[in-house]
């Protein structure tokens, strides 16, 4: 009953991504941080609550994001709750205040750990990284895995193929994917304000099982 129960839970939150509300950039107004390319991206991930800056003035809008903020971040926009009841996926190096987050992706095969008992809470999280766990989390694929870019390796070359595809990214550069580059908070906004505005047209996949 608790295993139907989460499966049922989990197709109405990844329903939400079809309902969102117009997006502003008032939010991002207070932060000195936030330049024109940034504005609209960061305003919608404080619009949805998503996040909120580092300080009153600043967003940290070049600052690195580690796996654990970015699994916060994509729990709360696929609609999770801290209430969330969710089997623990077994990692010891998540706090308890958010393994409510990182349990609940991982049931939803969304995102993994480092190893099986290691999230790698605290390590940055990379741009090939983030592009496996948003292909994941707005259930994008490509009609061919050819990419114009040199630094993509089989790992991931499907998942960036899906965000170029939705036109999500097109790159650092004509040739450069930049996947062993970290993220930063900035680009991340940017990343989840475009998959949010395509998730408005998109149907939640059915969700058969969680173990």
């Amino acid at each position: 009953m608790k295993k139907l129960s989460f499966i049922l839970s989990l197709v109405v939150v990844l329903a939400l991504v079809i309902s969102l509300p117009i997006f502003n950039t008032k939010a991002a107004g207070s932060f000195t941080d936030v330049n024109d390319r940034y504005k609209e991206a960061v305003g919608h991930m404080v619009d949805q609550g998503y996040t909120k800056g580092i300080s009153a003035t600043q967003y940290g809008t070049d600052n690195q994001i580690t796996r654990l903020d970015a699994a916060v971040m994509i729990a709360k926009v696929l609609g999770f709750k801290e209430s969330s009841a969710v089997p623990s996926a077994g990692f010891t190096d998540v706090p308890d205040n958010r393994a409510w987050a990182v349990n609940a992706l991982y049931q939803a095969g969304v995102i993994n750990g480092k190893t099986a008992t290691s999230f790698g809470s605290y390590q940055n999280m990379t741009r090939g990284e983030m592009a496996i766990v948003l292909s994941s989390a707005y259930q994008l694929s490509a009609s061919s895995n050819s990419v114009p870019f040199t630094d993509v390796n089989p790992r991931y070359i499907s998942a960036v193929a899906a965000l170029v595809e939705a036109k999500i990214t097109n790159g650092k550069g004509p040739t450069k994917f930049g996947t062993n580059d970290n993220i930063t908070r900035g680009e991340f906004a940017i990343f989840i304000f475009k998959g949010d505005n395509l998730s408005k047209d998109m149907t939640p996949p059915e969700v058969i099982s969680v173990d």
